[in-house]
C-alpha cells in the first residue's frame, strides 16, 4: 500500500482517521436510524341501534361494545406481523386485555354518556422498543329524530303523518321500543304503527296556524329515554 495513504484504527466511536497526504482528517460515521412502525386503530360498535338508511357509524351507548382492532405499518406501509407480540388493551387506564398477538379487544364503554373513551394499546418490546398509542372513542346518548318530509316545515295536506327514528339505543328491534306522541300538548298514538303520528286539523283551519309535535322514545331494556319536538306551519297553498 502507498504511505500516502493510510487507513488507521478507529480514534474514538464513531470516527475514524484518514491520512492523504500526510494531512490527518476525522471523518464521522453516521449511525443508522429507524423510523417507527405507525399504529393503525380501527374500533366498531355492536348493541347501538342506527336506521338501515344512515351512512354513519354506529357510536357506543349504554349498554353497548366497543370492538377496537390494531395494525401495525411499517415505513414502508407493510402491515407488521404482531403474532409473536405481546399487546395490552386498555380503557381509561384499566387493562381490559392482552397477551401474546392480542390484536383486537372487545369492551362495554366506560362512564356516562356523553363523553369520550380513552382507548390505548401498548406494544412493550417491538425490536426493543417500548410502542403504544391511544384513541379517544365518543359515547353517545340515545337521540330521538322526527321525520317530518316537509320543506320548511310547511305543510298543505290534512292529515299528514310525522316519524320516529331512533339512534344510539341499546336495542336490535326498533319495533321494541316505547314511542309517546303529542300535537299541541294533546297526547296521542297510532295503534297500528307506534313509530308515526298522524296529525288532523280541523276543517277551516287557518292558514298559518302552527302545530307542534313532540316524542318521547323510552327503552324498557335498560329505561334510558330520548326526546325530540317538530315545529310546523299550515299553509293552506303551497
Amino acid at each position: 500500500m502507498s504511505s500516502s495513504t493510510i487507513l488507521k484504527k478507529p480514534m474514538m466511536a464513531g470516527v475514524f482517521a484518514l491520512t492523504l497526504g500526510g494531512i490527518f482528517l476525522l471523518a464521522p460515521v453516521h449511525a443508522q436510524t429507524t423510523a417507527s412502525p405507525t399504529f393503525l386503530i380501527t374500533w366498531k360498535t355492536t348493541g347501538s341501534y342506527i336506521p338501515s338508511f344512515y351512512e354513519g357509524k354506529a357510536l357506543p351507548t349504554y349498554g353497548s361494545k366497543i370492538t377496537a382492532s390494531l395494525e401495525l405499518i411499517s415505513p414502508q406501509g407493510k402491515v407488521l406481523d404482531l403474532s409473536e407480540k405481546t399487546i395490552y388493551w386498555y380503557v381509561d387506564d384499566m387493562l381490559v386485555g392482552g397477551g401474546t398477538g392480542v390484536q383486537q379487544a372487545t369492551f362495554p364503554p366506560i362512564g356516562n354518556a356523553p363523553n369520550t373513551v380513552n382507548v390505548r394499546v401498548t406494544i412493550p418490546n417491538y425490536n426493543g422498543a417500548f410502542l403504544d398509542h391511544a384513541i379517544n372513542v365518543p359515547m353517545v346518548l340515545p337521540k330521538a329524530v322526527i321525520y317530518a318530509p316537509y320543506p320548511g316545515g310547511d305543510f298543505s295536506q290534512n292529515p299528514i303523518s310525522v316519524q320516529a327514528l331512533p339512534y344510539f339505543f341499546n336495542i336490535a328491534d326498533p319495533s321494541n321500543l316505547s314511542y309517546a306522541w303529542s300535537v299541541n300538548g294533546q297526547s296521542g298514538s297510532n295503534t297500528e304503527n307506534p313509530e308515526t303520528a298522524d296529525v288532523t286539523l280541523p276543517q277551516g283551519t287557518p292558514s298559518g296556524t302552527g302545530v307542534t309535535t313532540a316524542l318521547t322514545i323510552t327503552n324498557p331494556k335498560d329505561s334510558t329515554v330520548a326526546t325530540a319536538d317538530a315545529n310546523l306551519n299550515y299553509q293552506s297553498q303551497l
